[in-house]
């Protein structure tokens, strides 16, 4: 071992580099160990390992589990019937198919004794798996599943089978083969006497049909060979002894390839049995077998030979392709490349090559096959030195010179292998620095040698030892030779064209983002190469001017890193990339490639690293070592495998032909209509061509006819996707492209997809659609159209609404004089009479204007009924008085009758009666001529009583019955009449008597009347919606008003015997606010606003003691303005008198909510107003003395507060006065200043708030406080006067005494000991 070291050590390291390809568990294989190797009839590898089945088409490796019934499947063997099926052999009996339609292993057998190891598995060519036990051999026949058992005749566990014709087996058990006969179901043994002499172990066997032998691989004895004819056995003339036969494969007619288990593989003579290696891991290289454990082989149709390498997985070799040496470094040997990162590579004139890396310089002679190195870090002398080296340039014979990261140029003599440092300097007396980072170095045709670095451009003529310096350019990375004139100049910026006569530069503007040059080749056809860093090969005719851009996208090359460029030979250029190599062939533009898919083990190149041999190689320099490339290397032709379609799938789930549901009758491969229903539309499939040389040079792309017609860019993606199609057809075309020549279509596919439509989208469905949507337009249409007859309808009404609020204030301006002159004047007999007339006409008027604004109130005309029980007989009378005076005006027979029992009572809503009634009894009033009559009448039955309105009017016309219940609906006669009325009453009480269950009918003779009966139930049950609620039995307003007339009005001369109290009018209608003045001045201060706004500023600079105020006003309404009042503390205490045309209980509410002391309806008698004011001011006077009278030991509650009409801001306020006064009764300094700080107010705000509250100001408050709190502990006892005046904040005892005798009218001595006498608090 010794010796066979020594002589490797001094082997030159050019390794022959076999194609050699590596599959292990990085690349997707599910285990390192491989058990069998199959291929099945669409061409995928099939490798059957310990995880399962791998399934490998050249790019991905598809991994398939295997599960039987036990957990412990133990795969064995893997085999191939004759139709291409693959069938699958467990050593627990398990016999597994795979099921090409539903891609997946099923298991379809298993022996009933799952304990019985399998010892062997094995498929003849009769379609019978063998499964041999140590007892038995169970027959298993794929094609009728028939089962049956044949006896082991070797008494020893069978290790092999192997089949030679339809009957006829030889059986290898652990010592010994036999030939048998299976027939009827019987294995019987052939004696054959030679085969005696096999004792061996037995681990393979492979019938050679052609020669008809039988090769025996064996342990321990290497490989047998029977001869049938001759009966005679050969043993193999290499020794294998001690090595483990692992599988015998054919590599051709007369060749076998032999696997073992140490010893790599091995190739046998079928004719000679001569042995000899063949394929030997060599551990000492990079670029050879990488194991010799062999576990099994296969070679395929290309002659590819597939080898499961324990433990690397699975290896690959093809000796398709021609050989190249992988130069590299050996760590420790000398004889070998100095430094495996080459960053320049060239061959001398001798055919000697030389190295420039990143530890100095390597020289190989070819002839005596011996390494030199120079500049390395193994010169002890250079050792602090930079040893990078990235230019090499031969001067003249023998001398080469070499550039890189040093300053400065190194001089090597091949001669006699010395080293000599050169400076530019020593050729110029001009100051030269040397340049560092010399990346180009060229020699032209006039044998100058240009050299580029980092600073600058050089030209050195050798022949007179003279130097030129080119300025103007930096950072060069390329140089070539236009012409005798012209220099091409590579940078990092960009190209540049050089006048060497003249030294000026032209700038080259490149049509790409990147302008970095890596390399530049002039062709002799006048065209410039240039090799970029990131943006491909641009191809620059400089006659033209012109440009032709070569990169990824748009043609095969590799990569967009271009790093070296050879000159062309045999019609093609070869580049160097970061990822292989690439081939332009000049013809016909199109690029070929050698990447590591073709077993290029080294694939990324280095810049500017490559050099044409003279024999027609080329050498190229890699980040790992040098690639030495032979003479007219052909690359690979590309040999397209025909495309498939596989792993289909709806909304991202797979689907398998025969499954429930499944639009797939067949695989989808050999689908040619695919029809899915309308929720399918979401699928996808995987295209694949399988392909073991260049995998990926096929690209693929596709369109969809039908969803959008443009073909998608050809790419490696390889899945399909649609979602969401719509119902319709379709027809999906598939291409598969070369990416060598896209243009070059090596297949077409389509296949036609309909996805039907839902039933919701079938013809009739969207004929119902149409029709419905036509429905529902005319739907919408009545709709809107009635809302906008609603509208004008609404509008109608607000308008009569809004005139009936317009018409109140003028009513109150006729209806208020009229009144004080019917009282204070005198008139005639004639003039009151007429005086009465108009009082009574403007009476009817207030009744039509109440009847328009509560036409819109929701409490009347609501659907909720608020019921209770009423005596019917005295209601109806109540109703009847009411219209009494009217029948007698127009001299009417007005008659009530109440023909009902004595006492009835009946369940009703009385707003809506109210409604009701008043409706039908104006109207037969108003339309019945004078000296007409009018009567009412009421029955009862057992369930309902009946009302009856006739009267002897101008009656409908027969034609106009059907329009009685209308909006807005006068017959014509009325109109003609010129008989006044809004048309909307008859409407309103048909729908208030349906709320109450009841009927209503109308008949009418033109000219002689009409009689209107109603019918309502008596019960409360036949309501649909009601609330009950206790009787309304309230008394007129207008008598509530007179009471408090009564009660309340003053004596005006005793008012204007006192000062005049302030009270703030508020009125929009100028006459109103007029009169109001007029009428009010007399007994009160008066000051008006024209609005709520004006009004709002003015109150704390009036400081009235009553405001007056209509609601519906301007800028700012009347409720608003008494919500700022009562919400605001300084000015809460006023009281606030609201007048308005809406009198309803509703208005009235929410007037009273927002802090309103008084509501007054327009139009008002004057002298209610008057009395309401009276009241509101007496009451603040009755407050004020309350307050003043500071009963401290009785609160003022919130409940007493509500009954005084005091707002709580007051309460609030008064409380906190008296409380902060309290808390500081002993503090003499306590002053009103004080308080007023306490109370958050200024001294005037609190004053007025304090005056207006108690009339005290608020030093005489504070001081009335601590005189009741004196009075008080006074009356306890126990503590001396001056103790007393102390503890309530009287400094001064003389003051005390004086101030407390003149309130309590009795000295301090004397209080408590008699009956206190009465305080007066003014």
């Amino acid at each position: 071992m010794k010796s066979i070291f020594l002589v490797l050590m001094f082997v030159p390291l050019l390794s022959f580099a076999q194609t050699y390809r590596y599959i292990g568990i990085e690349d997707g294989l599910s285990n390192r160990r491989i058990f069998d190797i199959q291929k099945d009839s669409k061409g995928y590898m099939w490798f059957l390992t310990n995880e399962g089945m791998d399934r490998y088409d050249g790019r991905e490796i598809k991994h398939y589990k295997l599960l039987g019934k036990s957990k412990n499947i133990h795969l064995g063997w893997l085999y191939k019937e004759d139709q291409g099926d693959l069938w699958v052999i467990g050593k627990k009996g398990c016999v597994f198919h795979y099921d090409t339609l539903r891609d997946q292993f099923r298991m379809v057998y298993q022996l009933s004794d799952v304990s019985d190891d399998v010892t062997c598995g094995y498929m003849d060519h009769n379609q019978n798996i063998w499964l041999c036990t140590q007892d038995s051999i169970r027959l298993y026949n794929i094609k009728n599943a028939c089962k049956y058992s044949l006896l082991n005749v070797m008494d020893a566990n069978i290790q092999m089978v192997e089949q030679v014709d339809s009957c006829h087996f030889f059986i290898a058990a652990e010592r010994g083969i036999r030939y048998v006969e299976l027939e009827n179901d019987e294995l019987k043994v052939i004696p054959i006497e030679a085969l005696y002499d096999i004792t061996s172990q037995v681990n393979e066997l492979y019938y050679h049909s052609e020669s008809q032998k039988l090769f025996v691989g064996t342990f321990g004895e290497g490989v047998f060979a029977f001869d049938m004819c001759t009966r005679r056995i050969t043993h193999s003339s290499m020794d294998l002894s001690d090595v483990n036969i692992t599988g015998i494969c054919p590599l051709n007619e007369a060749e076998l390839l032999v696997g073992t288990e140490g010893m790599g593989l091995h190739k046998l003579d079928v004719n000679t049995c001569v042995t000899q290696p063949y394929l030997i891991a060599d551990y000492e290289s990079n670029n050879g077998m990488n194991g010799n454990n062999i576990n099994d082989i296969y070679v395929d149709e290309e002659k590819r030979i597939w080898l499961a390498n324990y433990f690397e997985g699975i290896t690959i070799v093809d000796n398709r392709y021609k050989n190249y040496d992988w130069i590299k470094h050996s760590i420790g040997n000398h004889q070998s490349l100095v430094n495996d990162q080459v960053h320049a590579v060239i061959e001398d004139s001798e055919g000697d090559l030389w190295f420039g890396t990143s530890n100095g310089i390597s020289l190989y002679n070819r002839q005596t096959q011996r390494w030199h190195s120079f500049l390395s870090s193994v010169d002890h002398h250079l050792k602090d030195k930079n040893h990078v080296f990235v230019t090499l340039c031969e001067v003249s014979p023998g001398v080469i010179w070499a550039g890189g990261y040093t300053s400065g140029i190194y001089k090597i003599n091949k001669r006699t292998l010395s080293v000599e440092y050169f400076s530019p300097f020593l050729l110029t007396p001009m100051n030269m620095q040397p340049d560092k980072y010399i990346r180009g170095m060229i020699k032209d045709s006039n044998g100058h040698i240009w050299s580029g670095g980092f600073y600058n451009l050089k030209c050195f003529d050798i022949k007179d030892n003279s130097v030129r310096l080119y300025p103007g350019v930096n950072s060069i990375t390329a140089i070539a030779e236009k012409d005798s004139n012209f220099m091409w100049i590579g940078t990092a910026t960009g190209l540049y064209l050089l006048d060497r006569n003249t030294g000026s530069y032209q700038y080259v503007v490149l049509p790409v983002e990147v302008n970095y040059v890596n390399a530049l080749y002039q062709s002799d056809g006048g065209l410039l190469y240039v090799g970029t860093n990131g943006s491909g090969v641009l191809v620059y005719d400089s006659h033209s001017k012109t440009f032709e851009h070569y990169y990824t996208d748009n043609c095969a090359l590799v990569s967009n890193n271009i790093y070296a460029i050879l000159p062309e030979i045999d019609g093609s250029i070869i580049m160097s990339t970061e990822d292989g190599i690439t081939s332009f062939q000049i013809e016909d533009k199109t690029f070929h490639n050698r990447t590591s898919e073709q077993g290029l083990l080294s694939a990324c190149f280095n810049p500017s690293s490559g050099t044409l041999c003279k024999n027609g190689g080329f050498v190229l320099g890699s980040t790992d070592g040098a690639i030495e490339f032979p003479e007219k290397l052909k690359f690979p032709t590309y040999v397209y495998n025909k495309m498939i379609l596989s792993d289909f799938q709806i909304s991202y789930q797979p689907v398998y032909p025969g499954d429930e549901g499944s639009p797939l009758e067949k695989d989808i491969n050999e689908t040619k209509v695919l029809k899915l229903d309308y929720d399918q539309n979401t699928f996808s499939l995987i295209l694949s061509s399988i392909n073991y040389d260049f995998p990926s040079n096929v690209l693929f792309s596709w369109k969809l006819d039908g969803f959008y017609n443009e073909w998608s860019r050809p790419g490696n993606a390889n899945l399909i996707r649609y979602t969401n199609l719509n119902p319709g057809k379709y027809t999906l075309h598939i291409r598969a492209v070369s990416k060598e020549e896209q243009q070059l279509v090596f297949e077409e596919r389509e296949l036609k997809i309909i996805i039907a439509r839902p039933f919701w989208l079938s013809f009739w469905a969207i004929l119902g659609y149409v029709i419905f949507v036509l429905s529902v337009f005319i739907v919408i249409y009545r709709i809107l159209n009635l809302k906008k007859q609603k509208k004008i309808s609404d509008e109608k009404t607000r308008f009569f609404i809004n005139t009936a609020h317009d018409i109140r204030t003028p009513l109150t301006l006729i209806k208020a004089p009229l009144e004080e002159l019917f009282e204070k004047e005198t008139f005639s007999d004639r003039g009151k009479k007429r005086m009465r007339v108009a009082l009574r006409n403007v009476d009817v008027l207030l009744r039509l204007t109440t009847n328009l604004i509560n036409f819109e109130r929701t409490d009347v005309y609501s659907s909720e009924l608020f019921v209770a029980q009423y005596d019917l007989s005295a209601y109806l009378q109540d109703i009847c008085d009411i219209f009494r005076s009217y029948a007698a005006f127009k001299h009417l027979d007005f008659t009530c009758d109440c023909n009902v029992e004595e006492g009835l009572k009946v369940w009703f809503d009385k707003e809506k009666m109210d409604s009701i009634l008043k409706n039908l009894l104006s109207n037969a009033m108003k339309y019945t001529p004078e000296y007409g009559a009018v009567g009412v009448s009421v029955q009862e039955t057992k369930d309902t009583w009946k009302l009856e309105v006739k009267d002897t009017g101008i009656g409908i016309a027969s034609k106009e019955h059907n329009k009685l219940f209308k909006m807005h609906f006068r017959g014509v006669n009325a109109i003609n009449s010129k008989i006044t009325g809004s048309g909307i009453g008859l409407m309103l009480a048909r729908k208030l008597i349906r709320l109450h269950g009841g009927k209503i009918e109308v008949k009418s003779v033109e000219l002689q009347g009409t009689t209107v009966r109603i019918v309502f139930p008596k019960s409360k049950e036949q309501f649909h919606k009601f609330t009950e609620v206790a009787p309304n039995l309230e008394i007129k307003d207008v008598q509530i008003e007179a009471a408090g007339l009564l009660q309340t009005e003053k004596n005006p001369e005793t008012a204007a015997n006192n000062a005049l109290p302030r009270i703030l009018i508020v009125e929009d209608n100028d006459e109103l606010r007029t009169y109001l003045i007029d009428s009010l001045s007399d007994i009160y201060h008066i000051r008006a606003c024209c609005d709520g706004k004006e009004a709002q500023a003015v109150v704390k600079e009036y400081w009235p003691n009553l405001v007056v105020s209509d609601i519906m006003m301007p800028e700012m309404r009347g409720d608003e303005l008494c919500m700022t009042i009562k919400s605001d503390m300084e000015t809460s205490h006023i009281p606030v008198l609201l007048l308005t045309a809406l009198g309803d209980e509703q208005n009235i509410l929410e007037a009273l909510q927002v802090g309103a002391d008084d509501y007054i309806t327009k139009p008002f008698n004057l002298k209610i107003l008057r009395a309401r004011i009276a009241n509101l001011l007496a009451n603040r006077v009755l407050l004020r003395e309350k307050f003043a009278s500071l009963g401290m030991d009785a609160e003022i509650s919130k409940e007493s507060a509500e009954a005084n009409r005091l707002n709580v801001l007051d309460l609030k306020f008064i409380s906190g006065v008296r409380k902060n006064v309290e808390d500081n009764l002993d503090n003499p300094d306590f002053t009103v200043d004080s308080l007023c700080s306490l109370q958050n107010m200024s001294r005037s705000s609190f004053y007025n708030k304090l005056k207006a509250l108690t009339g005290q100001a608020p030093a005489d408050y504070i001081r009335l406080i601590r005189l009741n709190r004196a009075a008080e502990l006074l009356k306890e006892g126990g503590k001396s006067i001056s103790e007393v005046a102390e503890m309530t904040g009287f400094c001064d005892g003389k003051y005390f005494r004086e101030v407390f005798k003149k309130h309590f009218k009795v000295s301090p001595s004397k209080y408590g000991k008699e009956e206190p006498p009465r305080v007066d608090t003014e």
